[in-house]
């Protein structure tokens, strides 16, 4: 049902009923009554008041307006203190009974649109509850009933990931831990570890380079989690959580949680921070283990140099288990620092060809590493003497490199300077 109760004016003054406050009354005290004659439930009775003390009827001004009379002239006819091509705005929204307000239970309406405007479609989007401002159709309503909700659910997720996350996991031995896992977990505590000796912040909360790619970082967090070296925190951030993933909470961005160490502290945890941060555990019995992860952090340390050089150019390029190889076969010979010289040089000519040839980008970026394998295996028939590059600005010593040549192995620059070899 929808249907207005209008009265003229001089019958409204004659019957008392010249202000809201009277009419308020008179529809308050008999919605019992009209529920009942209109044979609806007075729970599903919704009604709208509007008082308007002006000598025109406002429902023959929006005819009128739509009909196509001149606006300006409507305007000063009514007395109507606002601008003719705002005059739409004061119509009263249209009432859509086909679709009700989850959380009011009344039909939404829609606003009354510009002439000009009338003669395109409507849309859902634009559907609104009068009394709360409920847009179900908008991608993220915005009104308080649904920001309610939200933080609702934002407090039950919270909830799941704390009893989820609060689990007992087996304290894992220091001592235990292969040679590479003590250095990652090193690197990560010397990076990121907050003051109380046991949490570990978000990386992307940290300004720090903890490896020299993304690649490397998320293989760090990825074994030191398989060994239960470190544990997720129940404190960790929602954000941390794709929320609407069935898989949630058992999967998140390594990057973004909270982590603590799940290791096994005695009384006085001094001593072993002391080795975890300043270690002594390196030996010659470790030395194919060491040389694995020299080579592995100078790899990746040659990757992110090529895609730097790449980028400035616009280039782009996707390493792949062929690039990884190249570097491995040239890194038997050469330092990272030399390498730096054959990338740079790769790329130099690569843009060269591109300018100059007419070829496409994608095949000068594709070009680089096979000219990179190419300069290195004649500098080494030749014998050259390659130049050794220092580290630039804006690729800074990872917190990974740092750790393992200064503390762990005790070489400094020279993990950088050098071949990868057996010390």
């Amino acid at each position: 049902w929808n249907f207005v109760v209008s009265l003229k004016r001089e019958d409204a003054q004659r019957l008392g009923y010249d202000n809201t406050k009277v009419w308020r009354n008179l529809v308050t005290q008999k919605s019992l009554a009209m529920a009942k004659e209109m044979r609806i439930k007075p729970e599903n009775l919704v009604w709208y008041g509007a008082f308007h003390n002006e000598g025109h009827h406002p429902h023959t001004l929006m005819q009128r307006y739509y009909d196509g009379e001149n606006v300006a002239n409507l305007v000063e006819e009514y007395n109507i203190q606002i601008s003719p091509a705002h005059l739409y705005r004061c119509f009263p929204p249209m009432v859509c009974n086909d679709y009700i307000c989850d959380y009011c239970h009344v039909p939404l309406v829609i606003n009354r649109p510009s002439r000009s405007a009338s003669k395109y479609a409507m849309y859902k989007k634009d559907l609104y509850c009068a009394i709360c401002g409920h847009k179900p159709f908008q991608i993220q309503c915005t009104c308080i009933n649904c920001r309610n909700k939200e933080e609702q659910l934002r407090k039950e997720q919270i909830e799941e990931i704390k009893k989820f996350y609060s689990q007992q996991t087996n304290r894992i031995v220091f001592s235990g831990l292969s040679f590479r896992n003590k250095v990652y977990l090193g690197a990560l505590c010397r990076a990121c570890l907050k003051e109380d000796l046991y949490e570990i912040v978000p990386y992307v909360e940290t300004n720090e380079h903890l490896t020299p790619t993304d690649h490397l970082s998320r293989a760090l967090y990825a074994s030191l989690i398989h060994t239960n070296a470190i544990s997720v925190s129940p404190d960790s951030s929602l954000d941390a959580f794709d929320c609407k993933n069935e898989k949630f909470p058992n999967e998140y961005d390594v990057f973004k949680v909270t982590y603590y160490l799940n290791l096994l502290f005695p009384e006085n945890k001094q001593p072993l921070f002391t080795e975890i941060l300043n270690p002594n555990y390196y030996s010659h019995e470790y030395k194919e283990e060491a040389l694995a992860l020299w080579k592995e952090i100078a790899i990746e340390e040659c990757i992110a140099y090529l895609k730097y050089q790449l980028q400035k150019v616009n280039f782009e390029f996707n390493p792949g288990e062929k690039t990884y190889k190249i570097f491995e076969i040239i890194l038997e010979d050469y330092s990272v620092s030399q390498i730096y010289g054959i990338i740079w040089k790769a790329v130099a000519d690569a843009a060269r060809l591109y300018l100059e040839k007419g070829i496409s980008k994608k095949h000068a970026a594709n070009s680089v590493i096979g000219a990179c394998e190419r300069f290195a295996d004649r500098a080494k028939l030749n014998n050259w003497d390659l130049t050794h590059y220092n580290r630039i600005r804006d690729l800074p010593e990872s917190a990974l490199s740092a750790f393992y040549f200064n503390r762990v192995l005790g070489i400094g620059e020279m993990g950088f300077k050098m071949p990868p070899t057996i010390l």
